[in-house]
């Protein structure tokens, strides 16, 4: 069999129907697309993945924490639900996994049917999943159109999740926008990540600063120059085998800016997809002497709650001499 009639065949796990017939997928293929895309890359598990129905339509923010039992004599005990809810702005998302036949040869020449599905889907999937989060952590304005070479952490395609918790926060009150220094000397503004996460865990409102969901969200560059100088080789902070920083789970990513900072908990950070906007294809791409796998939806990303986002605005790294 040719390379051309293995791709004709191509069937990926999540459609049930061979790849020149993909199209707009109806809800049942959407969701098991999106399991393919978390499992290439498990971080995204972890957060909130929301289909919309209305992309016009607010969402409504988790209700308020706050005591709701009691009793009161001669009535009932009432506490209003109260939430709150906010609009969200959607973006048309464009991704695509790239081959040139000649690229297509040397990959996939001699595999099976089944092998080629296999491979081209690992990829692809990966691929978005990467981009997905790549623009949630780096996302700064959705430009009209992307440009990869200026912006290549897609700062440019829309907004993500750093800069929605600043821009709820006007006031600096949880994003905390003075620039400060990591210096493990002492000479800076702090001298240890344990210091700089307790502080942000101060700024949390009394109702999540105990939540056992919270995370440190911590880029790398900041969190090599903080376990060089406080953790011997091999050593550890708890019997799970995991750094803590400040009695709390550490998740870094390679999409995040090298010295970001935040404390949150995975569930808190969204990533909302219209519902029946899901749109694949598999083919050749026009007379270019390509082949491509392309994901089109209507997609933005949100905050669950930000008061429940705290975050260093600035951190430079102390040049150690």
């Amino acid at each position: 069999m040719t390379i051309h009639e293995q791709l004709a065949r191509l069937r990926l796990s999540f459609t049930p129907v061979l790849a020149p017939n993909y199209g707009n997928l109806d809800p049942t293929a959407s969701s098991a697309l999106w399991s393919a895309i978390t499992q290439a890359v498990p971080l995204l598990a972890q957060l909130a993945i929301v289909n919309v129905d209305d992309c016009t339509a607010p969402l409504a923010d988790p209700i308020k924490s706050t005591l709701r039992t009691g009793r009161k004599q001669g009535g009932r005990f009432l506490v209003p639900a109260d939430p709150a809810s906010r609009s969200h702005d959607y973006q048309d998302m464009d991704s695509s996994a790239v081959w040139t036949w000649q690229q297509l040869a040397k990959l996939i020449g001699g595999m099976t049917q089944q092998q080629v599905n296999d491979t081209l889907e690992a990829l692809a999937m990966a691929a978005f999943g990467d981009d997905i989060l790549r623009i949630g952590f780096r996302g700064a304005f959705a430009a009209p159109n992307t440009d990869p070479v200026t912006y290549p952490m897609g700062e440019d395609v829309t907004v993500g999740w750093p800069t929605l918790a600043k821009d709820a926060d006007p006031d600096g009150l949880r994003v905390l926008r003075d620039p400060v220094v990591f210096d493990t000397s002492g000479a800076g503004s702090y001298a240890d990540l344990d210091a700089m996460v307790y502080t942000l865990i101060a700024r949390l409102p009394a109702t999540h600063r105990d939540d056992p969901r919270l995370r440190v969200w911590v880029g790398g560059d900041l969190l090599r120059a903080h376990k060089q100088a406080y953790l011997q080789p091999g050593l550890v902070r708890d019997k799970d085998q995991h750094l803590k920083i400040a009695d709390l789970p550490v998740i870094t990513s390679q999409h995040m800016a090298s010295t970001h900072l935040a404390v949150t908990f995975p569930e808190n950070l969204q990533v909302l997809t219209l519902t029946h906007s899901h749109r694949l294809n598999a083919g050749d791409i026009g007379n270019s002497n390509s082949w491509a796998i392309r994901y089109n939806r209507i997609q933005s990303y949100a905050l669950g709650d930000p008061t429940a986002y705290t975050a260093f605005d600035a951190v430079t790294l102390a040049t150690q001499e």
